[in-house]
């Protein structure tokens, strides 16, 4: 196995072709005008993206009908996406085919479908049209069904697949954990959030499976990629029409995933950061995604999408933070934040009453299934890390 380029050279054509598409394309008019090379083109963040929606997208101005895709919370304010909804269908057109072809989905899955539909996220009925496209048969009951609604469901429809999030599966295992229930679902397909090797290894007891699956892409990319976990964990394979580059990579060939998706015609998308560092390796002379970790400064929690920045709202008067990520006993979140003060005060409720508060709406805070700390703390009490001996702003513990 070897780095490849920062992307595929069969893409190389594509690219300048696609990039003329989106310099004429309404949206875009004003961040293109002066570049007209392909080379010179900038990556495209949440942000900009969602300050060009915000003023020249006006659903009620469409000729005709878009689906519309929320994305999750990396920002202040959720990012709500258009899509063409023909071109939309293109896509999972096009990946049903591979999924069949690779025998992914067959006409044989029957799929009991956990993954989240509500406030305009839509991972449940995603995954529910591409099954359909796959032939397969669906049991959509939705991450708000009951544990007990999930269970009766698997002992009645014996599925061979089991979908969701890692911390919806994560939740189910638990509450069969405690009923001492083992299932045997022969395959599980998680998507949303990275699978760590200690959730994995409850999942494997309580439910048994033989193969995990999943899938990868964005609310503004839509799904684009898959793997066969247990054969090459952490390496996917791309949709033809999607184009991934790999921006800034380090020595490993490892840097930020930027996706141009040359489906979208309408609304384009194009070098679109995505959050996450991946780096392309060569296989047999085939090329894979191979994903690391989110970027240094997002995480997720909660199936959902973060920025520092947006804890850093939170601390404007505070000398410094860290936040820090871990799994108590109960296998729920624990999201702790460190404070630093001047003058440090542990006897201070209000400032950590309020902090608690802003982090409790932040995160959609849910007592099953999280716990928020905030602690007021001297400099020397923060983590250092003892490689680096540098004190980072984002302490992950959960693997």
């Amino acid at each position: 196995m070897h780095v490849v380029d920062l992307v595929p050279k069969k893409y190389d054509s594509v690219l300048p072709d696609y990039f003329e598409v989106v310099r004429n394309n309404s949206l875009y008019d004003e961040l293109y005008k002066e570049i007209y090379s392909v080379a010179d083109a900038p990556m495209l963040s949440k942000k900009e993206l969602m300050s060009i929606l915000k003023t020249k997208f006006k659903l009620h101005d469409q000729n005709t009908g878009v689906y519309l895709v929320r994305s999750g919370g990396s920002t202040q304010e959720p990012l709500v996406f258009p899509v063409d909804i023909q071109e939309n269908q293109d896509q999972r057109i096009a990946m049903a085919k591979e999924l069949v072809k690779n025998n992914f989905f067959t006409s044989k899955t029957v799929a009991l479908n956990i993954f989240g539909y509500s406030d305009m996220y839509r991972t449940a009925a995603i995954m529910d049209d591409i099954l359909e496209k796959c032939n397969a048969t669906t049991l959509s009951l939705s991450a708000h069904a009951s544990y007990d609604d999930m269970l009766q469901a698997t002992n009645y429809f014996n599925p061979n697949f089991i979908l969701g999030t890692p911390s919806k599966l994560l939740c189910f295992a638990k509450f069969l954990e405690e009923k001492k229930i083992q299932l045997q679902v022969k395959n599980l397909f998680y998507a949303g959030e990275f699978l760590r090797p200690s959730q994995q290894k409850l999942l494997k007891k309580t439910l048994g499976y033989e193969q995990v699956y999943s899938m990868y892409g964005s609310a503004e990319t839509g799904i684009w990629a898959w793997s066969d976990v247990t054969k090459r964990p952490s390496l996917f394979s791309v949709l033809e029409g999607v184009v991934v580059e790999i921006i800034d990579p380090d020595a490993n060939g490892y840097g930020i995933i930027a996706v141009t998706n040359t489906f979208r015609k309408r609304f384009p998308v194009f070098r679109y950061a995505i959050g996450d560092l991946g780096r392309w390796v060569d296989i047999d002379g085939d090329s894979f995604l191979e994903l690391k970790s989110r970027e240094t400064k997002s995480f997720i929690v909660g199936e959902q999408h973060y920025n520092l920045d947006q804890i850093a709202f939170f601390t404007q008067q505070a000398e410094a933070f860290q936040l820090q990520l871990s799994y108590n006993k109960k296998l729920q979140e624990v999201i702790r934040l460190l404070v630093v003060q001047e003058v440090v005060d542990k006897q201070n409720p209000d400032l950590i009453k309020t902090i608690t508060e802003g982090l409790h709406q932040l995160f959609h805070y849910n007592e099953k299934f999280m716990q928020v700390e905030v602690l007021l703390v001297a400099l020397d009490e923060l983590y250092i890390d003892p490689n680096t001996t540098k004190t980072p702003l984002l302490v992950d513990l959960r693997n």
